[in-house]
């Protein structure tokens, strides 16, 4: 009898592909996206969680394969055997690939400073859901099933499952799904606690991943020695597999009680409403310096006008800089008292500035994939800026930026300029803000998000960095993305 599934298929009727490879990356792909979207729950931003998979996963591998071989040092091992040049990689132990993961897990956390037990938290349901696809990889490999089936009528049921289970010229029992089942009961009960249970702690729930896995694995492997198929791997005359299972059950329930006295306590839910508590809902940005490179434009400016109004004035490199930020009105205050000659001045600052601005100034990168990104996620966006209004709007709409932007303060729109918080106090009232973030270039931007009470970002790619990170923004940042890991996006 042929089996509706192949181990493998070809692509572009030339590169084999494993059925069990496929299944085993969509259970990483899956677990990922269920860890980024938990994550952001319980404050760890998903930048971590992509480096993480990045580190651990190939180190899992290693360890599964590792732990293959060393049950099985008889074999006629050579280095290109090993590292799968010769035969493939038939033969991963996933016990090695857990044990493997979370040491990586712990080292990882200690180098990067996160919390273990968040981390843990995210990666205990990943867990079941890699095992759960992976499962179906041994079915596609007709392997995993247990002893023949004397009433074989349920499975004939499910065409696919009954011809992939006719292995020896006998149905056998689908063993691999019977673990994926119980792994998915697991799964769902995870849930269920983490968003239920109000004595869940961080940490909890990895301490029960041990335990479940440790009994699930026992029922399946007991079925599977039922099959006449030898146990790949043993340590003496007990099988490693149902050997370690009882040291995760025993492991996952002594951390469970010893953690309850030791170590750092945080109640799960309590952790999620306050990240939720917590969380921005409003993210408003300066213009010049932070989304658009305007400095050699801005430098242009000024000495053209003063080149008209003031011809001896030798303009250094310290003031030029010291204009970044303030209104056009009190840099040219510094210089004349005559309230005419400094509308003038503004004016004839302006008409250069406008006639040369779409050929000079530049979007920063990732500017306007940023500002997309925020939109998309939900995020109300405004910008609070020193100049004109209708300016503001026109150069945000030069580079694709406008149509996100919900509100825009210019110049003309407040009384007082920044450092003076009433541009940003007018945005979030725009924007019914709950919590705002304020993104900025200038030590007045730095300012005036302090004197509005919210939390702010300084800007690290422009010439103040170092009057940036003297002014003691709440964050930093070296390029615009990084805005999205405070965000925990």
């Amino acid at each position: 009898m042929l089996n509706y599934i192949n181990p493998s298929f070809k692509l572009f009727g030339t590169i084999e592909i494993y059925w069990y490879a496929v299944c085993i990356l969509i259970g990483v792909i899956l677990a990922v996206l269920a860890g980024v979207r938990e994550g952001k729950k319980i404050g760890i931003p998903s930048e971590y969680i992509y480096t993480g998979v990045c580190i651990v996963l190939p180190c899992a591998i290693v360890g599964a394969r590792l732990w293959y071989i060393l049950f099985n040092l008889n074999d006629s091992w050579t280095f290109k055997k090993i590292i799968g040049l010769e035969g493939g990689l038939e033969g991963l132990a996933i016990q090695g690939g857990l044990i493997a993961s979370m040491i990586t897990i712990y080292i990882y956390c200690r180098v990067r400073k996160i919390s273990l037990y968040r981390i843990l938290d995210v990666v205990a349901p990943g867990f079941l859901i890699g095992q759960i696809c992976g499962r179906f990889g041994n079915f596609c490999n007709h392997e995993l099933y247990g002893p023949i089936v004397e009433n074989p009528g349920f499975l004939k049921l499910i065409p696919i499952l009954g011809e992939n289970m006719f292995i020896e010229g006998a149905y056998r029992h689908p063993a691999f799904l019977y673990e994926a089942s119980l792994n998915l009961v697991g799964l769902i009960i995870m849930i269920v606690l983490r968003n239920k249970f109000k004595k869940l702690e961080s940490g909890d729930l990895i301490g029960g991943y041990f335990v479940w896995y440790g009994f699930v694995r026992i029922i399946t492997e007991t079925i599977r020695s039922k099959s006449g198929v030898d146990e790949i791997l043993m340590a003496g005359p007990i099988p490693v597999s149902i050997l370690l299972s009882v040291i995760f059950i025993v492991g996952g329930l002594a951390f469970l009680v010893i953690k309850r006295f030791v170590g750092p306590k945080t109640n799960y839910l309590e952790l999620k409403q306050k990240i939720k508590d917590n969380r921005y809902d409003t993210i408003l940005f300066d213009l010049d310096g932070t989304l658009l490179d305007t400095k050699e434009l801005i430098y242009k400016s000024f000495v053209y006008t003063f080149a008209h109004f003031r011809p001896d004035k030798v303009l250094t490199d310290e003031e030029l800089d010291s204009f970044f930020g303030p209104s056009l009105k009190q840099t040219f205050s510094r210089y004349s008292e005559d309230e005419q000659e400094i509308e003038e001045m503004i004016q004839y600052y302006r008409e250069y500035n406008v006639s040369n601005h779409d050929e000079i100034v530049k979007a920063f990168p990732g500017a306007k994939s940023v500002v997309r990104s925020l939109a998309r996620k939900g995020y109300k966006l405004g910008v609070v800026s020193s100049k004109k209004t209708d300016l503001v709007e026109h150069g945000l709409a030069l580079f694709g930026m406008r149509e996100n932007i919900r509100v825009v303060i210019g110049e003309e729109d407040v009384k007082n300029p920044k450092p003076d918080p009433e541009g940003i106090l007018e945005a979030m009232k725009q924007l019914d803000s709950k919590r705002a973030l304020y993104v900025g270039d200038g030590v007045g931007d730095i300012l005036a998000g302090k004197n509005a009470k919210i939390d702010t970002v300084g800007v690290l790619y422009s010439d103040r960095k170092d009057q940036i990170i003297e002014s003691n923004p709440t964050y930093t940042i070296k390029n615009l993305n990084d805005i999205l890991s405070i965000l925990m996006e």
